[in-house]
Formats: C-alpha cells, sequence, structure tokens
C-alpha cells in the first residue's frame, strides 16, 4: 500500500489490479444469433434424397432481372401434371444475396393455386403470408408468420387459418436463445381450437435445443407428443452423413434414417442416399453440365417389406 502511495506520488500511474477470477468467469461472450427454428433440422435434411416417380421436365425463364416463369410438367403413374410458377423479387436489399419483397405464385392443371408473399421490413423483422385455393373448394387455407432475429436470439409467430367466426384456427410460437457460441436452447408453444380438436382446444410445449461445432450440428425437439433427434457431420469438403430419428409418443413408433450427401466438383455430380429402419432405400443424383444451363436428375426408392420401386427422371433447364 505504501509503494502505490509513493508510486503515485512520485508521477508514475498506478498499475491496475489483474481481472479475478470471478470476472474472468462472467466476462461474456461475443454471441450471434442461433438462426430459426424452421432451421433445426436443415443440415439432416439435405442429405437425404429427394425422390419422384416418373419423367419431369423444368423449364426455368427468366424475363427479367426481377421477374421469373418456371414450368413443370410431370408424367408418371398418376395423372400427368402442369404446374406454371411466376417469381418475382424486389430492390430492397437487407442483406448481401437476399432481396425483398418476393412474390411466389402457381397454378396446376386442375386450378389449385398457391400463393406467398415474403418481405423483410427491417434488418431484424421477415414477414411471410401464405395462401391456397383448391378448385370446388370454398375452404381456402391462409397462413400468417413473423419471424424477429436480435443480436443472439430469434422469435416467431405463426397464425395458421385462423377463424374470428368459427373460433378455429392454429397459432404457434416459439424462441431461440444462443447461450454460448456452440449452445442454444428454446421452447415452442402451439395452441390449436376448433370443432374437430379433442375439448374444443388443445396446448402443446416442446423443448428445442442445437449443439454446433465446426464440423458438425446436433438438434433436437422434445415434446409430449414426440422426440424428433437429427445429427449431421461434415467429414469432408465432398462428404457429409446425416442420421435423423423420429419418435412418437402417442402410437409408441420411431423412424431412424441414415443419410449421406457426397459432391464431386470436377464432374460437377452430386449424389445422395438414405436408407430407414423401415427398410426404405432412396437414392439421388444430380449432373449439372457445365457447357449447357440444364441438369439431369436420376432418383430411385425401394421399399423392401412391401416390395414397391419407384423410378425417377428429370430434367432441369435454365
Amino acid at each position: 500500500m505504501e509503494y502505490l502511495f509513493r508510486g503515485a506520488s512520485c508521477g508514475g500511474a498506478a498499475q491496475p489490479a489483474p481481472p479475478s477470477w470471478y470476472q474472468k468467469l462472467v466476462k461474456k461472450e461475443t454471441l450471434e444469433n442461433p438462426g430459426s427454428v424452421e432451421e433445426l433440422f436443415r443440415k439432416v435434411r439435405e442429405t437425404q434424397p429427394n425422390c419422384f416417380d416418373g419423367a419431369k421436365v423444368v423449364l426455368n425463364k427468366g424475363l427479367s432481372n426481377h421477374f421469373q416463369m418456371t414450368h413443370t410438367i410431370q408424367l408418371g403413374n398418376a395423372m400427368p401434371s402442369y404446374r406454371l410458377q411466376s417469381t418475382y423479387v424486389g430492390t430492397k436489399v437487407h442483406t448481401p444475396g437476399e432481396a425483398f419483397p418476393v412474390l411466389l405464385g402457381d397454378i396446376d392443371g386442375q386450378g389449385n393455386v398457391n400463393c406467398n408473399i415474403i418481405h423483410q421490413w427491417t434488418e431484424r423483422l421477415r414477414c411471410k403470408f401464405s395462401a391456397q385455393f383448391q378448385a370446388g373448394s370454398q375452404n381456402a387455407m391462409h397462413q400468417a408468420s413473423a419471424d424477429y432475429r436480435g443480436t443472439d436470439f430469434s422469435c416467431s409467430l405463426t397464425l395458421a387459418s385462423p377463424g374470428l367466426a368459427t373460433g378455429c384456427g392454429m397459432i404457434v410460437a416459439n424462441f431461440l436463445q444462443a447461450v454460448s457460441r456452440r449452445w442454444a436452447i428454446g421452447t415452442e408453444l402451439a395452441y390449436q381450437c376448433g370443432s374437430n380438436v379433442p375439448r374444443g382446444h388443445l396446448a402443446m410445449v416442446s423443448l428445442l435445443g442445437r449443439y454446433e461445432t465446426e464440423r458438425s450440428v446436433s438438434s433436437a425437439t422434445i415434446g409430449a407428443t414426440g422426440i424428433h433427434l437429427g445429427h449431421c457431420l461434415q467429414c469432408s469438403d465432398q462428404l457429409q452423413i446425416g442420421v435423423e430419428l423420429e419418435t412418437c409418443l402417442r402410437s409408441m413408433t420411431s423412424v431412424a434414417t441414415l443419410s449421406y450427401m457426397a459432391e464431386i466438383a470436377k464432374g460437377h455430380v452430386q449424389f445422395r442416399a438414405s436408407i430407414d429402419s423401415n427398410w426404405c432405400v432412396c437414392s439421388a443424383l444430380d449432373k449439372r453440365f457445365q457447357q449447357l444451363p440444364c441438369t439431369l436428375q436420376l432418383t430411385g426408392c425401394l421399399q423392401h417389406k412391401t416390395g414397391n420401386m419407384k423410378v425417377g427422371l428429370g430434367l432441369l433447364i435454365g
């Protein structure tokens, strides 16, 4: 103590005391936004193939920098289908690579119409509205949602087919908080009411969690109705492996899926395959031609228990 006062009296500055062990422990980390709840199992689902039956041709035509048309023709065991989709992208940019508003609309050969409107009002708030109209039906399904992304948390609110006069609809609210650089935890509340719901209304609460490293992502959802687990591992720059487990506590059934995705950059080839506990084997091969603006798709799915098999051949132009 005498030395400190002596140094200060001689004109020297007093040395600051080193931080204690408690100050080091409570030192706040710089956390990033954990993403939305819809993205919890996105990495696992990317490794699983998307199979279809029959032949499919998709033609993408850009009319301008903001407007694009897509024609889809599919032939298979079911009735041949045709779908026309239009996409408009606005000029408002908040983040690189994304422009808003986005207007999506499609109609098929039977007269069914789907429309989506996505707009990001600020850098943190994004809203989405979607509606479905079926030919010959007076009941239209519509849904509105709002997502807010804070510095280290995300929350969203979704209203599905709300009917003030009939007293039916569904509300889903979720919250995801980053507690460290690798851990994120949250919760989700789903409330449904209507005449077809037991006792007129039903509420369910689920717990959410995600653990992320440089090469792997693990996600979990635990609720009263079921358990959903997923894990994705980046083995190398060309290979990813995913494991997913879905359990329904009401029917006491579980389905486990093992999948992988391999990419050959020089050959512009992407291959995905999966096998689940029901002995359903699926695979998909995408070959992009570098000199031609088209992609060739080959898919196959075999259900060993029933012997059902479907094979798909697709061509994406544009």
